[in-house]
């Protein structure tokens, strides 16, 4: 066979095999559009189940939390500074296919593991991610580290409170004193700030109590002071009771009505003034005086008595004498307790006869 006959030969042969191939895809061509798609999903699907297939994702401000501070104040240690501001990071991922529209920095858990410090001073940290199957691992932080500085963790016991009370209870009632629970506390924190700490101090308005007898109890702020009553920072120091955190004091105080009631001069003096002299008044300052005490107690109280009685025997001149008031059962707070008595003795007019 020559050259030309195989060539012709070769030419007729794939003439037939395309005009195969057409006739093939104009017959049922929608049946093998539909395979094609179907063709086309699986091997989508197939891709995006391979876990070895990723993809890198870039997450911005990403923040940074803190772990492991109780396991490192058990240790002793606590950190003072570099924490408070810490500021958001930006990082990358090799995300999974599957996962790349869902992946968050929550899936990193970025975080700062304090509870690996085992020296006071300056420590460098490394920030930590976590690597998971699902979710990939992170390739590149902004931020590797954290630079923070470290004192030792101490508890000192029986730091006393002080209560301080500031205003008067509401008009018409009388505020007994205070007490405070606890009287003493519990405080932990860095060494440098808990030896400052010379007392618990908390103010204490009675004119925000509720204009009503009765014991009743109010939650107040309290303050760390030192010395020289400088107020501290108490963000780094815990104030505990029998193991419960505080941030309020109870105070506890009881109210009472209050009402006047008259200075009874009557039968004030005893003895007898000088001959030709005699008593031409008798005053008393203040003349009335408030008392506090259950209503029952002192509703029918309208009189106080003075003690002792004053001894004008043989006296020519004015007497002033301060004079204590008789305190009546039932009665638990007097605005006064003593008062001022003004005796005026006067020589009698004599009668001249003219």
């Amino acid at each position: 066979m020559s050259v030309e006959q195989q060539s012709g030969k070769k030419r007729r042969f794939v003439r037939n095999v395309l005009g195969r191939i057409k006739r093939t895809l104009r017959n049922n061509w929608k049946l093998k559009l539909l395979s094609l798609i179907v063709a086309i999903t699986i091997w989508g699907a197939l891709i995006s189940e391979d876990a070895s297939l990723t993809r890198e994702k870039t997450f911005h401000d990403v923040p940074v939390s803190i772990t492991g501070v109780e396991a490192l104040q058990r240790s002793g240690l606590v950190v003072v500074e570099g924490l408070d501001n810490l500021q958001p990071i930006r990082m990358r991922a090799e995300v999974p296919q599957k996962a790349f529209d869902t992946a968050s920095p929550a899936n990193y858990s970025v975080r700062v593991d304090v509870s690996r410090i085992t020296n006071v001073g300056e420590q460098k940290i490394p920030i930590q991610t976590s690597v998971t199957t699902s979710y990939g691992a992170v390739t590149w932080l902004s931020t590797n580290e954290v630079t923070v500085k470290v004192e030792e963790y101490i508890t000192r016991r029986r730091v006393p409170v002080r209560l301080i009370q500031s205003g008067q209870a509401p008009e018409g009632y009388f505020a007994a004193g205070a007490s405070v629970d606890p009287a003493t506390v519990v405080i932990s924190g860095p060494r440098s700030l808990v030896e400052q700490v010379e007392a618990v101090s908390a103010t204490y308005q009675p004119s925000g109590l509720v204009s009503s007898t009765g014991t009743q109890y109010s939650a107040v702020p309290f303050q760390l002071v030192s010395a020289s009553g400088e107020e501290l920072d108490s963000r780094l120091i815990s104030v505990t009771s029998e193991n419960v955190l505080l941030d309020t004091l109870l105070v506890e105080q009881t109210i009472y009505p209050m009402k006047y009631a008259q200075i009874n001069l009557t039968g004030i003096t005893k003895g007898q003034v000088m001959e030709g002299y005699a008593i031409t008044s008798i005053t008393a300052e203040p003349e009335q005086v408030r008392l506090a005490g259950d209503l029952e107690e002192i509703d029918s109280i309208n009189l106080l008595d003075l003690t002792p009685a004053v001894d004008v025997s043989g006296m020519s001149d004015t007497i002033i004498r301060a004079l204590r008031i008789d305190r009546p059962a039932g009665v638990i707070h007097l605005s006064e307790s003593a008062v001022v008595v003004t005796i005026h003795i006067q020589p009698i007019a004599q009668d001249t006869g003219e």
